[in-house]
């Protein structure tokens, strides 16, 4: 099932969709469990995946990134997008796979953002949701070790991205459903992670070839101390800027 939803019932004109240029080939991408994404998110979960560090690290990177007054998309995202509460924000929209968790989050509802329910895996686009050049920035929280065509998908956030100044922030930790991400992921340390990520920025093409990887999330010490229940969860970020690229 594919679905678009917006809380002002908005219908973005039909657009183009953009390709991407490569496709990353050593990447296994068989997932655990095969049964429809749609199945497994159908109850909507209230609860955050990464610890109060993390997201601490997180909201303190997007405060120093996104300026104000700046239109925000949340894809792959809930209930919560763990941007600074003080800042203020042009609109946020969010995307994700479960309405109900999309309907509460508050940094959509204190904006009038739109939401959007629509599966990545079976339609790696937006198009029909979100307008060509339309955000300033694009975020994705923990998310990324769950689309099969990343490359296809990032692509799209170059369209939507506003040329020349537009950011992709994409975080993760070593902390997912295991069952739904890839066998290619899963294999990979935070470290291998953060090249995946930058590699399939480099794929979908649009985007400045410097590509910043920020946070202590891929040492060796970082990911035994987790592993060891000692240390917090692992933070990466990988931050791409919109070039001018058509």
């Amino acid at each position: 099932m594919i679905q678009a939803l917006s809380s002002h019932g908005k219908v973005s004109s039909v657009q183009k969709r953009r390709l991407p240029i490569g496709r990353v080939t050593a990447l296994d991408r068989i997932k655990i469990d095969r049964q429809p994404d749609d199945n497994f998110y159908a109850k909507p979960n209230l609860n955050v995946h990464a610890d109060k560090i993390f997201r601490e690290k997180l909201t303190s990177l997007y405060n120093d990134l996104i300026p104000e007054g700046s239109i925000v998309l949340d894809m792959m995202s809930s209930h919560v997008s763990h941007l600074p509460p003080h800042k203020r924000l042009g609109r946020v929209d969010v995307h994700g796979m479960n309405a109900e968790e999309l309907r509460a989050n508050p940094a959509r509802n204190e904006t009038g953002g739109n939401y959007f329910v629509r599966n990545l895996n079976d339609n790696p686009s937006f198009v029909g949701i979100c307008d060509t050049g339309e955000y300033d920035i694009v975020l994705c929280c923990v998310g990324v070790q769950y689309l099969e065509e990343a490359e296809a998908v990032f692509a799209e956030v170059g369209r939507i991205l506003k040329p020349g100044s537009g950011l992709a922030i994409v975080s993760f930790t070593n902390r997912f459903f295991y069952q739904k991400a890839l066998t290619g992921w899963i294999e990979r340390g935070m470290k291998e992670r953060s090249r995946l990520v930058s590699d399939y920025f480099r794929a979908a093409g649009g985007f400045d070839s410097n590509i910043d990887i920020v946070g202590d999330g891929t040492s060796p010490i970082s990911q035994l101390l987790s592993i060891g229940g000692v240390g917090g969860d692992p933070y990466v970020a990988v931050v791409a800027k919109r070039n001018l690229d058509p």
